[in-house]
């Protein structure tokens, strides 16, 4: 009932157990799981792993593979993309940035980059997102509710467009010019989400956008309150209008703007462990979605009863909240040993049973 314990919960029903949204990044635990090797069939071997573990909601299902040799750590794909080892399916890593100073941010312009300078502002990226998203609803059907994450919102263009340096400098150095550049983005990322909107079948969609590092925001609150959020009113738009639940995402402590992220009218958002989930429940824990908080850290170097306390600290949390869905902060990837993995996962079940 994976799918319809995740359907009650993000529309505030009680379900037996606190659901979970966990992605799980680790291909011997989902070889041992689903019998399947996920470098040969990635997607049935996922597939396999939600059914048996009965995890209720998801963001994707790999379609590929990619396999690392033993000291091997990053290598070129056919397509002239770098890919680092991560998984079974590799982590595309952006590394050629292409602004070398302020004037060039600022010159350029997504609408106008035809010849595809910028791989996330090109509409191959969108749909690409757009297809594998739609695919993944239809074909995981009733395993679990797939939501599909829109990861560029605005902030995380600027990253991933100019890079961090870049990005940071021109912010800092030319404040006002800058917020030309925002505006074009805002437009763009409009255009984006109403696509998205018209094609995504799902429920509930992720809008992601990481405006936050562990120690903190990255700019004052009041620099995203100026510059930021008022754009996210018109981003958000296109979901609210086709009657789609919004999920905000981001790295990081984001717990100074929170009041202001569900004040845009998000139905929930995700929070890493750094961020203190137990104010966030006594203030929105009734009224919306909440999802997250499992130190990675814990599962993946802590012992059996360090996993079962901070499993437990969650439900504790979360079991009176019908929106709270249990999750691996940081993922769940290849490093963590098999057992723990195991801990993990029937903790989750049995702590979270209301």
């Amino acid at each position: 009932m994976s799918k319809q314990r995740a359907l009650k919960a993000i529309n505030f029903k009680t379900t037996d157990r606190i659901p979970s949204m966990d992605m799980i990044e680790h291909p011997e635990f989902i070889k041992k799981i689903s019998k399947i090797d996920p470098f040969i069939d990635p997607f049935n071997a996922m597939l396999e792993t939600m059914k048996k573990i009965d995890i209720d909601m998801m963001i994707e299902v790999p379609k590929h593979s990619i396999s690392f040799k033993e000291n091997e750590s990053k290598k070129i794909t056919e397509s002239g993309n770098i890919v680092t080892k991560w998984s079974y399916t590799g982590s595309l890593w952006e590394e050629d940035y292409k602004f070398l100073s302020e004037q060039e941010v600022l010159d350029y312009n997504p609408f106008e980059d035809v010849k595809e300078k910028v791989r996330v502002c090109s509409k191959k990226y969108r749909d690409e997102s757009l297809y594998n998203s739609s695919i993944d609803y239809l074909n995981v059907g009733n395993t679990s509710l797939m939501t599909g994450i829109y990861y560029t919102t605005l902030f995380q263009f600027f990253i991933m467009t100019f890079g961090w340096e870049m990005f940071l400098i021109t912010a800092a150095m030319e404040g006002e010019k800058f917020k030309h550049t925002i505006d074009l983005f805002t437009e763009f990322s409009i255009q984006n989400t109403e696509q998205w909107a018209k094609t995504i079948d799902s429920p509930i969609v992720l809008c992601h956008d990481d405006i936050a590092i562990a120690r903190g925001l990255v700019f004052p609150p009041e620099w995203y309150r100026k510059n930021i959020f008022p754009s996210y009113e018109r981003i958000f738009e296109p979901f609210k209008k086709a009657g789609k639940k919004i999920l905000f995402v981001s790295d990081g402590n984001y717990l100074d703007v929170i009041d202001d992220i569900f004040a845009l009218g998000v139905d929930g958002v995700m929070v890493q462990n750094e961020t203190d989930l137990k104010t966030i429940i006594k203030k929105y824990g009734k009224t919306k979605i909440i999802i997250g908080n499992v130190s990675t850290e814990i599962i993946t170097y802590g012992t059996k009863e360090d996993i079962y306390k901070e499993v437990k600290r969650c439900t504790d949390l979360g079991k009176d909240c019908e929106g709270y869905f249990i999750k691996a902060a940081g993922e769940l990837p290849h490093n963590v040993p098999i057992d723990n993995m195991e801990y993990y996962f029937d903790f989750c079940k049995t702590l979270g049973k209301r």
